[in-house]
């Protein structure tokens, strides 16, 4: 049987039909190939006009995987001599070559000729236009590339050899450790219809050493030790800010994105995630029907999901249904005795694939797209080889609102968030269920769309906690239909069952889907907005737990404003009191907290909920001035000490010690509390001093004050509540 070259390495046979000797005898020089020793009977003197006849033989008489490496070479050589490729390869020709060498590549005879000369002649540039090519094409639809935004400049990136590259490649040698040879090319890239001009910087540097075993025509074997070179691009638009990045793994293009930004641009690295994308396949828990859409460059004759896995009775219970792209799922279940039912009562779809049946324009075989969707926002199409492809899945998952296109939120939508966000925040959690978000009036869809959260599957079977028992006991999640009128309908909705008999309502299905949170960006817009009502010119991190906000003008005098979070956790609470008394200079302030610990005071500062002082009568995130001063000047003869020593209870087991001229503090602890309350009343009886043992009497005669309140609340009593007589007693309030 006779290869048909076109079928077997179509872009190697177009380079035999169409290019000039000269060109083609270039290629077959080409460094790329110098291993191999087979290409040598095929290579001909670039003045020999029957050299490619003889060289096309090889198509005939070579096998397809020796013939491999010269197939994708050519490849790419095709796919620069394309309308869009070659505006790009003449785009940076202009801007990156000398006159008489762009001059040179301009005029030869067609864009095949222009193609192979830049790849023969100046690979960088053959390079950099392949890049930009790729990025302008394959962006989003590749899962080495990630966006980052930094701020719109309208002087651009730093200049080929200037200072601040230097400082890059230096930043990037430290961090990555991985040896000298880094070194970065720059290019600009001309505007392209929609896409603005951008510049891209090419960015090489040395990979780990490593090795690969080697054997040639005659079996001889050996291994060959070399360190490969790394490449990441990094393409900045001045006009827009953002900054895409390509590289290996994650890890290397936030690194590189990082330094980048703060180095090379002198700008501070944002968190906010830029391009992402959600996939929702809860849509196919009401059918399987996948309309093909009509595009102008390719047919679909056919789409179906070919597999469908599906939870049952509870989450952890998987069916799973697989058919052909010929056969109809839907068919295949209608047809089969209570497979209905169970497919209209599952819990939830957990994975479904997909094949497409296309013929793209000009092309008589058809082809077929296969690619998987799970409920853990992942597909395969990021790993599909072909770039075509994975942009003909993407296009087709956006027609049938499958993939959503993440965004930033506008004000209203930060003002419908802030709730939940503040409490994310606050609980300072990687996870949140969605039955927390659905408890707060919160739709979880938004929260996702708007890149706070990323989907991360369903909570397991361990959803009740028995007081009885050691151990979760295994709960599952029941979903049924319940009857709904001619209007509402039916909806579906979930029980929880924890033995036989024992039902209780687990209401919405979607109570269960956990969420994993992009804390980082929940941080940082969380600060931006609030830079923004106060401004603020920049917010000052304390500690993980205590931002400072600035300062508000009450009464003549400028109050300190603290934002704090995770003040119902105690160690917490006692770091956050330990730095705002350090900070005591300052004068009484007012700390706003992210959640709603119980007590208003906190270490000699008025405390209040945030949420409490946002107006949520506006469309934007304000915080209202008056609103502050009211709550500041309603508490701040408490956050002095009060007008008498008063211990007074803020929850179960905590209490806060209230000290006229000193402050307040919080103490939590059955016995702690009744100590305090023995020098309370004495006071306010007295006052009266009393010994250790009359304070510990009853309460915890073994031990010593000092091992009761613990370091470091000891040592603040001491310092300003408490005072003693003597070494070792007796105790009196401080005042």
């Amino acid at each position: 049987m006779v290869r048909a070259p076109a079928k077997s390495c179509p872009n190697l046979s177009r380079l035999f039909d169409d290019a000039e000797p000269r060109l083609l005898s270039g290629f077959l020089e080409s460094k790329a190939f110098e291993r191999l020793n087979w290409l040598a009977t095929y290579k001909f003197d670039p003045d020999n006009t029957d050299g490619p006849l003889a060289a096309r033989e090889m198509l005939r008489k070579e096998k397809k995987d020796r013939l491999g490496p010269l197939e994708s070479e050519a490849a790419r050589i095709v796919t620069i001599a394309s309308d869009r490729g070659e505006y790009v390869l003449e785009g940076l020709a202009n801007t990156s070559l000398e006159p008489d060498d762009a001059k040179t590549l301009l005029n030869q005879r067609d864009k095949l000729a222009r193609s192979l000369w830049a790849f023969a002649n100046e690979h960088g540039l053959f390079e950099a236009a392949e890049n930009s090519l790729h990025l302008r094409l394959y962006r989003r639809y590749d899962k080495h590339y990630q966006t980052f935004m930094a701020e719109p400049s309208a002087d651009g990136g730093p200049d080929a050899g200037s200072v601040l590259l230097d400082a890059l490649l230096a930043d990037l040698n430290k961090r990555l450790d991985r040896g000298d040879g880094y070194s970065i090319d720059r290019f600009d890239i001309p505007e392209d219809g929609d896409e603005p001009a951008a510049e891209m910087y090419l960015l090489f540097h040395p990979d780990p050493p490593t090795s690969v075993r080697e054997i040639d025509d005659d079996g001889n074997r050996s291994s060959i030790y070399f360190r490969p070179p790394g490449e990441a691009m990094i393409v900045f638009t001045p006009s827009t800010g953002r900054v895409h990045v390509r590289a290996g793994n994650r890890k290397l293009r936030h690194t590189i994105a990082e330094r980048f930004i703060e180095t090379a641009l002198d700008q501070t690295y944002s968190n906010q995630p830029v391009d992402f994308q959600a996939y929702d396949i809860s849509q196919f828990l009401k059918g399987f029907e996948l309309e093909p859409p009509e595009l102008d460059d390719v047919v679909i004759e056919r789409t179906q999901v070919i597999r469908a896995d599906i939870s049952i009775g509870n989450l952890a219970n998987r069916l799973s249904l697989s058919t052909t792209i010929d056969q109809d799922i839907s068919e295949i279940i209608d047809s089969q005795p209570g497979l209905p039912k169970i497919f209209e009562r599952a819990v939830a779809i957990r994975f479904v694939e997909i094949a497409v049946r296309y013929r793209r324009a000009g092309r008589d075989e058809a082809q077929t797209l296969d690619f998987t969707l799970t409920d853990r926002n992942t597909s395969s199409l990021l790993s599909v080889d072909d770039p075509f492809e994975r942009v003909l899945g993407h296009r087709l998952l956006r027609h049938w609102k499958i993939l959503r296109d993440g965004r930033a939120p506008g004000d209203a939508e930060s003002m419908a968030v802030m709730p939940a966000l503040l409490a994310i925040w606050d609980i300072g959690v990687d996870k949140v269920s969605g039955a927390w978000l659905l408890n707060r009036g919160v739709d979880p869809g938004l929260m996702t769309e708007l890149g706070f959260l990323v989907p991360a599957g369903w909570e397991g079977d361990d959803l009740i906690d028995d007081e009885d028992e050691v151990g979760p006991v295994a709960a599952e999640v029941i979903v049924r239909v319940e009857k709904g009128d001619a209007e509402a309908g039916d909806r579906k909705v979930a029980d929880i069952k924890v033995t036989e008999g024992q039902v209780s309502p687990g209401g919405n299905p979607d109570s269960y889907r956990i969420y994993r949170v992009r804390d980082g960006w929940v941080a940082q817009h969380l600060k931006a907005r609030l830079e923004q009502s106060l401004d603020a010119p920049a917010i000052e991190k304390l500690t993980d737990h205590l931002l400072y906000l600035g300062t508000l003008s009450v009464d003549g005098g400028d109050v300190p404003i603290y934002l704090a979070r995770g003040l119902d956790r105690e160690k917490v609470r006692s770091a956050v009191d330990t730095e705002l008394r350090a900070r005591h200079n300052l004068g009484i302030g007012l700390v706003l907290q992210a959640g709603n610990a119980p007590g208003p005071c906190l270490a000699a500062n008025v405390l209040t909920p945030l949420a409490d002082q946002i107006d949520s009568d506006q469309s934007e995130i304000a915080l209202v001035s008056d609103k502050l001063r009211s709550v500041f000047r309603r508490h701040r003869i408490l956050a002095r000490g009060g007008q008498a020593v008063e211990l007074a209870s803020t929850g179960e087991n905590m209490a806060t010690l209230f000290v006229p001229g000193k402050g307040s503090i919080d103490i939590r602890g059955e016995n702690r509390i009744a100590i305090i309350q023995r020098l309370v009343d004495a006071h306010n009886n007295g006052p009266m001093p009393m010994t250790t043992g009359d304070l510990v009497r009853g309460i915890a005669e073994d031990q010593s004050l000092s091992n009761i309140f613990k370091q470091p609340l000891w040592d603040k009593l001491k310092s300003s509540f408490l005072r003693s007589l003597g070494a070792k007693g007796p105790w009196e309030i401080a005042i």
